[in-house]
């Protein structure tokens, strides 16, 4: 009996112990965020889908952050969405009060050598995602493509910033998985450009997340005005059920390897990171912070008003998703290398 009242004594003495130090170290994280700025880098420009997200983000989060630092979103598109994390992990401090809001192909680009990244993934750390973001090949109904099938039978023009995004790798892929004849057409000054150039007639489509299209171009859905011919994901966009995933038309075994890499980054949409040597009290805050503000009411309603849709994605699963990018096999990777001309 003495021995278990010990025993209870000691494990009241470690618990009591215990929630000294997690308040000792949250009460460290406020005081290091009190009257400080976190600045938040954003891949995406202050009008598209990615800026959006981050506005309605960065307005939301500031009540669950320690310390209730002042916030700034900088946005640096280009590169395809290179050009802010290049900036992020080499010209910022790591120590928490410099943030990521990356394009979701973060992990890709790096994993199959773009030369345009010049960052290590394997420092990025997620702090959680506001929405799954599946990549849809969108053509306007007035080109008069309506299937894949027409787009093996006719040139279809797809537009695109450069080589070193998705918009301008996912049709190349296609075109040799599927037998596609699309023909990327670069230039464009971000999704607004790229849309634009859709609604002139001088591209037919582009590859592009459906969550920025129904977040920035309502007008075309409400008028019927496009045609998704697939989207490029392992599972369909709950939105869209009547269009096949690219998961579901290819059954070749090196294909499917291929598909898994180029499509496997949806839970990294709409994704914000912490990157290098962080402490690991500040980025477990950040974590929170970022998971409470998914849950917040407020933040919810926000999100309605202007549209957006929310699936919030935990970190631990984008963790998880990017450690399998980074494993991928040799071969696959090479063989995407070789497609997109990137040897």
């Amino acid at each position: 009996m003495r021995l278990r009242a010990v025993s209870a004594f000691a494990a009241a003495l470690a618990a009591a112990a215990a929630s000294g130090t997690a308040m000792a170290q949250a009460d460290a994280v406020a005081g290091f965020y009190k009257g400080k700025t976190v600045t938040v880098v954003s891949a995406g420009s202050a009008g598209g889908a990615h800026g959006v997200y981050a506005q309605l983000i960065t307005a939301h989060i500031k009540r669950h952050l320690p310390g209730d630092p002042t916030i700034i979103i900088q946005y640096m598109p280009g590169a395809g969405g290179n050009k802010a994390m290049n900036y992020l992990f080499n010209a910022t401090r790591d120590d928490g009060t410099f943030l990521g809001v990356p394009l979701q192909d973060l992990v890709f680009s790096a994993r199959i050598g773009v030369k345009a990244v010049k960052y290590d993934p394997a420092k990025a750390h997620y702090l959680g995602g506001a929405d799954v973001t599946r990549t849809t090949v969108t053509v306007m109904k007035a080109s008069g493509i309506r299937s894949l099938e027409d787009a093996r039978q006719k040139e279809v023009l797809m537009g695109a910033s450069g080589k070193s995004a998705q918009p301008y790798m996912i049709p190349i892929v296609l075109n040799e998985v599927l037998g596609t004849k699309f023909r990327v057409v670069t230039g464009y000054a971000g999704i607004n450009g790229m849309h634009l150039a859709m609604e002139r007639g001088e591209v037919h489509g582009r590859a592009t997340s459906w969550q920025s299209i129904t977040s920035t171009k309502k007008a075309w859905i409400e008028n019927g005005m496009i045609v998704n011919l697939l989207t490029v994901a392992m599972e369909r966009e709950p939105d869209l059920p009547d269009v096949p995933a690219l998961a579901e038309l290819v059954t070749e075994p090196n294909d499917v390897a291929l598909i898994r890499l180029l499509a496997g980054s949806s839970v990294h949409g709409r994704a914000w990171i912490a990157w290098g040597d962080i402490p690991a009290a500040r980025l477990a805050a950040l974590r929170t912070a970022f998971g409470k503000t998914m849950s917040d009411p407020a933040f919810k309603a926000d999100a309605e008003k202007r549209g957006l849709e929310l699936r919030p994605v935990s970190w631990q699963e984008q963790e998880q998703r990017k450690n399998e990018m980074m494993e991928t096999l040799p071969v696959t990777v090479a063989r995407l290398k070789s497609i997109l001309s990137l040897n």
